[in-house]
């Protein structure tokens, strides 16, 4: 099995999600208790080709992401109140754990695997830095969704630039904004 520059192997997780009503506070309180940081903060983070359910979707997220050690750590805050996968859990059980990552070098293939396990594919999308995702509901088998993550080379290497700023991270810029 590969392993990625950020140290976390093709296929498997790197990544946990959680959705939130105030981002700046998870933040500071996953900094606070946990010690992951820096965050890098995506206000507004532009999601493009967006299906949610078999529809086209234009509902909007920020997002930031932040490691401790090896693991990446996901805060997601939906800013509008369209159908989205963060609202369907929302509903179900307030503001959570909401998903797994995983690495797919293979994109398809990857997204075939879940799909031929039985799990119905809720989202596709691919994103400004360009990669593509999408989530399989695996809530039945995992206590959340599994998001795909197509591990191009831009993607692999903010990836590796997230991990690397916790590495010794002092404390100081707790929150990045990347440009």
């Amino acid at each position: 099995m590969p392993v990625l520059n950020f140290g976390q192997p093709d296929g498997g997780v790197i990544q946990t999600a959680f959705i939130t009503d105030d981002i700046h506070k998870s933040m500071a309180q996953f900094t606070r208790q946990l010690n992951v940081g820096p965050w890098f903060l995506f206000e507004n983070f532009e999601l493009n080709d967006l299906v949610y359910k078999d529809r086209p979707a234009d509902f909007a997220v920020s997002l930031a992401l932040a490691n401790c050690g090896h693991m990446q750590f996901e805060l997601i805050q939906p800013l509008d109140d369209k159908p989205s996968p963060y609202r369907e859990v929302f509903g179900e059980s307030g503001w959570c754990f909401h998903h797994h990552a995983v690495a797919a070098i293979d994109f398809e293939q990857s997204c075939a695997h879940y799909a031929a396990e039985g799990f119905e594919q809720v989202l596709t999308c691919s994103v400004a830095v360009g990669g593509r995702a999408a989530y399989f509901d695996t809530r039945s088998a995992v206590l959340g969704m599994i998001e795909v993550v197509e591990m191009t080379p831009a993607v692999e290497r903010l990836w590796t630039d997230i991990r690397h700023a916790a590495v010794g991270w002092d404390g100081s810029e707790p929150v990045r904004t990347p440009g």
